[in-house]
């Protein structure tokens, strides 16, 4: 969050909250599945926000490419039940992580890559209302 300061005659300055908020970009590690579907999916939006090959392409429409996004926390014993829901929005990928390919292993190999979110905020449910003021 900004802040702003009121000078002060007394040598010092009062700090202000302002109404602006940046967030931390929001990381990812994720297992990549066999087909690398989930990776493709991500590539695709990026290829599908951006001009990389010219100016006519690949540049969809600004309201389709901006959404809002959920990150679901499971409960550690039952994991079907959602502990915890962030809602991100007016997300967009600004990072995509590579693929270590492996083909000296004679085991099973999990391949992991990750990603990275930018958004203007996230909503939290259940939410803290003890703690959000209504009135001051």
């Amino acid at each position: 969050m900004g802040e702003a300061t009121q000078p002060t005659a007394l040598g010092t300055t009062i700090p202000y909250a302002t109404t602006a908020v940046v967030f931390e970009p929001l990381r990812v590690e994720f297992i990549v599945d066999s087909n690398l579907e989930n990776w493709k999916s991500l590539y695709s939006w990026i290829r599908n926000i951006t001009n990389i090959e010219n100016d006519t392409e690949h540049n969809i429409l600004y309201n389709t490419w901006h959404i809002k996004a959920n990150l679901e926390i499971l409960d550690p014993i039952n994991c079907s039940t959602v502990d915890l829901k962030f809602t991100f929005h007016n997300v967009i990928p600004i990072n995509l992580g590579g693929i270590n390919f492996q083909t000296d292993s004679s085991d099973v190999n999990i391949v992991k890559s990750s990603a990275a979110f930018k958004y203007s905020y996230y909503n939290m449910t259940p939410d803290a209302p003890s703690n959000l003021l209504e009135d001051l």
